[in-house]
This record gives C-alpha cells, sequence and structure tokens, in this order.
C-alpha cells in the first residue's frame, strides 16, 4: 500500500512548518502528503477568498496533494469556486455554536446531547459542503475525552456510519487523536465505509506520524481498495 498521509498543517493555519518542509518529511518516509490548512471563522484560520488564494499558491509546483480542513462549527466565508481547486476537501468537528471543543472550562450539555449535536452538525455540512473526508471522527470536547470509550458507543457507531454511507465521506484514522476506535472501525469496515490516513500534525514531530492510522489498517484487516483516492499527485 503507498501510504499517504492526507491530514496535515503548516504556518497557514496554526502549523510550524512551511509546505515545503512538510513535503521534506514526508518524502524522507517515502510518504505521500496532503496539506489541509484550517478553513473556517478565527484568527488563525484562512477564511476569505484572498488568503485562499494564497495558500493554494503556495502549494503549486509542490509534491503534495492540496486540501483544507473546513471548520464545520463555523461559517466558511472562502467561496466555492476557490475550494473546488482542492484535490480534495476534509470537514472536522471542532466546536458547536458556542461551545469550543478545546475550551478546558467550558460548561457542557449532556454527552448524549453532544453527540446528537456533533452528528446533526456533519449531515448540515456535508450538505453543503461535500466534504470527502471526515476528520478525526469523535473528537470530543476536552472534558469528555477521557470517557470517550464509554461515549461513543455503538448506536454512536452506526450513526455515523450510516451518515459516511449516505454522503460518501470517507472517516480519517487519525493517528494524533487516536480516533475512531478500533470497534467502530470495523462497523465501517464490514458497512463498505472508505478510510484515510492522517497525522493531523502540526510540527517535525507529528508531521507524517501515522503510528495509529497504520496499526488499525493492520489490525482490521483494511485493503487498499478501501483507502480514500486522493488522485494525481500535484507538483
Amino acid at each position: 500500500m503507498i501510504i499517504k498521509d492526507l491530514h496535515t498543517h503548516t504556518m497557514f493555519s496554526d502549523g510550524k512548518l512551511t509546505p515545503e518542509e512538510v513535503c521534506s518529511i514526508a518524502k524522507a518516509k517515502g510518504y505521500l502528503v496532503g496539506i489541509s490548512d484550517h478553513c473556517g471563522e478565527g484568527s488563525f484560520q484562512i477564511n476569505s477568498d484572498d488568503q485562499f488564494r494564497h495558500y493554494l499558491q503556495a502549494l503549486e509546483g509542490l509534491a503534495v496533494f492540496k486540501s483544507a480542513e473546513l471548520d464545520l462549527g463555523t461559517q466558511i466565508a472562502v467561496s466555492p469556486h476557490l475550494l473546488g481547486k482542492c484535490d480534495y476537501l476534509i470537514g472536522g468537528v471542532h466546536s458547536i455554536s458556542d461551545l469550543n471543543f478545546f475550551d478546558s472550562q467550558a460548561r457542557l450539555p449532556a454527552s448524549r446531547a453532544i453527540l446528537e449535536q456533533m452528528l446533526g452538525l456533519i449531515e448540515t455540512k456535508a450538505q453543503h459542503h461535500r466534504f470527502q473526508i471526515l476528520a478525526h471522527p469523535g473528537l470530543l470536547p476536552s472534558k469528555l475525552r477521557p470517557e470517550a470509550g464509554k461515549i461513543l458507543d455503538n448506536k454512536w457507531s452506526q450513526r455515523l456510519v450510516e451518515l459516511a454511507l449516505k454522503y460518501d465521506f470517507a472517516l480519517e484514522i487519525s493517528s494524533r487523536w487516536e480516533l475512531p476506535s478500533y470497534e467502530t472501525i470495523q462497523t465501517a469496515l464490514k458497512a463498505g465505509v472508505r478510510f484515510s490516513l492522517g497525522s493531523d500534525g502540526h510540527g517535525w514531530d507529528t508531521a507524517c506520524r501515522l503510528d495509529y492510522s497504520l496499526e488499525m489498517v493492520e489490525k482490521a484487516g483494511i485493503r487498499p481498495d478501501r483507502i480514500f483516492d486522493a488522485g494525481m499527485l500535484s507538483g
């Protein structure tokens, strides 16, 4: 299997690396790589056509798949025309309304309510943006992450799989967050869902680090034809 890390970040959003440095890391490991900087509201994200044109220009000529991670909990101001110039799009849930998943002090509703809101958000934005990959499926607000094994139950897995099939998006096997669980991967695999591999790397120590992703591919017996095909490599 040709290993592709389709989820990395650079200095164009909240990463520490230049696109060239990400490419260098991937080449040293013998991987293909996609750069998918954050797109949405917030000071660290790309959220205008001018910013996105500059981003795409920086990726031209590099041996890299062009992508963007759409922040599904925010409004995306970049035009569909420019987003369409990407090789694929990633959708990521980092917030719901005013609930920031990275705010450790946030007041939380019941976990079941959060899951329902997450699923609803994924479906609504899948209809609107038609992203091809769902990033880190099951990423919870920081307070709830220690209980993820209990919260992300079989009902969650089944609903997630239904959405992946309905809107034809791949589930990312995220090495940074070790998501989804092996049990969810098994459920998705049996149902015919595709997968992608992502480090969600932001720096030298995390870009193209696919330990969990590759472990799950081997453990679950995921064949190459069940891995998302990003197309021909540019550059």
